[in-house]
């Protein structure tokens, strides 16, 4: 019996194996071991697409010192393109390597967070205000996506910076110095402590806290003071979607939404044709006279497509694309003609693609599409094919 989640598994395999020699390979070749071509002229044409906001998978915003996510976002926006949203970060710390004996033997006095904002969106003149809560519980954040929330329920305390700070500090209370003075001192640490949440509640930023450079430090005697390096992040969004700016379909990192595009490849129109070539193609928006001049956008610079199987799971990391001065974008690699040549025969298990951000982008930047576009400069994928007589 056929099974087209099948076939889309095995198109997978293939896709894999053929990234790695696709290099070395003509292109114009692509897609011929598919389909044995005859006599017949070369083509070229352009087929539209339905670009759509879908509840797909999630951003990967959690992260290690070695992989995922490299910074912890917090903070909320008031966003003309976007609409209102938050993000609350999580951060997790480890024992420092400079642990004495001396730290050790004395209650310590003083402990505080320093943080490098190397990350902000939004609005620069405006103070941005926090609450400081401790994450109840141990948690993972290998392959954690944004749509992840921790219980944080007790507040440590309350502070306010500037967004355009490059290095904060955060004082902690001595209450809660005194409460944890052992577990700071412990060898257990780790298992004891499971970091802090950042949750604003004024302001209009979203700032960005770097692994590097990023710690907390405790001293117990003077001059002796121990740093906990920063080992884990989590960033964990909210976004109020009847406030977006309704003339633009929006690609959101660090959310938990993908855009989906969808390309009809009719048998009518194409036959069992050998593609050669399959090019995606898309014209996001300038939205930039929508900000002021105080609210700061650092960009996007590229973006990925992932084909999805007719099951909703299975997913195929395809290829990456720049995105070029005038907002265009362009997908073309051998991997995105087979599966296109597949799906043209019938036998690819192909549901859609989707559009997402790579997870080293750690940010919440958006890329806006707008609605209503002429074929020409709406989604589409310019095919290079042989007709088979």
């Amino acid at each position: 019996m056929f099974n087209p989640f099948l076939r889309f598994k095995r198109l997978c395999v293939v896709a894999v194996c053929l990234i790695s020699i696709s290099a070395c390979d003509d292109p114009s070749s692509i897609g011929l071991e598919l389909v044995d071509p005859q006599s017949g002229a070369t083509e070229v044409r352009a087929v539209g697409s339905t670009l759509a906001e879908t509840s797909g998978l999630g951003d990967i915003t959690g992260g290690t010192t070695t992989e995922g996510a490299f910074r912890s976002l917090f903070g909320k926006v008031n966003d003309p393109v976007v609409g209102s949203f938050f993000m609350i970060g999580y951060m997790d710390f480890i024992n420092g390597t400079n642990v004495g004996s001396a730290f050790r033997a004395a209650p310590v006095t003083f402990a505080d967070l320093e943080f490098n904002v190397d990350y902000v969106y939004g609005d620069t003149t405006k103070p941005l205000t926090f609450n400081l809560y401790e994450v109840d519980e141990s948690w993972n954040s290998s392959d954690v996506r944004s749509d992840t929330f921790l219980v944080a329920q007790t507040l440590v305390t309350t502070a306010t910076l500037m967004p355009a700070s490059k290095t904060v500090h955060v004082p902690l209370p001595q209450s809660w110095i005194t409460q944890h003075d052992t577990a700071l001192r412990s060898t257990t640490f780790v298992d004891d402590f499971h970091g802090f949440a950042l949750q604003a509640t004024q302001g209009n930023a979203v700032l960005g806290v770097h692994f590097s450079g990023s710690s907390m430090r405790a001293s117990s005697v003077p001059g002796d003071t121990v740093n906990f390096s920063m080992s884990k992040v989590l960033s964990a969004s909210s976004f109020k979607d009847d406030t977006a700016n309704t003339e633009f379909i929006i690609l959101r990192d660090g959310a938990a939404e993908t855009l989906s595009v969808k390309f009809p490849l009719q048998p009518s129109e194409f036959g069992e044709a050998a593609i050669h070539r399959s090019i995606i193609r898309l014209n996001s928006a300038d939205v930039s006279g929508l900000y002021g001049p105080e609210f700061k956008r650092p960009g996007i610079v590229r973006v990925g497509l992932r084909a999805v199987a007719i099951d909703n799971e299975t997913r195929l990391n395809v290829v990456t694309a720049d995105i070029n001065l005038d907002g265009s974008l362009s997908f073309d690699s051998a991997t995105l003609t087979n599966i296109l040549q597949s799906e043209n025969l019938g036998d690819s298990g192909l549901d859609r693609f989707e559009l997402y951000f790579p997870r080293e982008s750690s940010t919440v930047d958006v890329l806006a599409f707008k609605r209503g576009l002429p074929s020409e400069l709406g989604p589409r994928a310019i095919i290079t094919f042989t007709s088979i007589n």
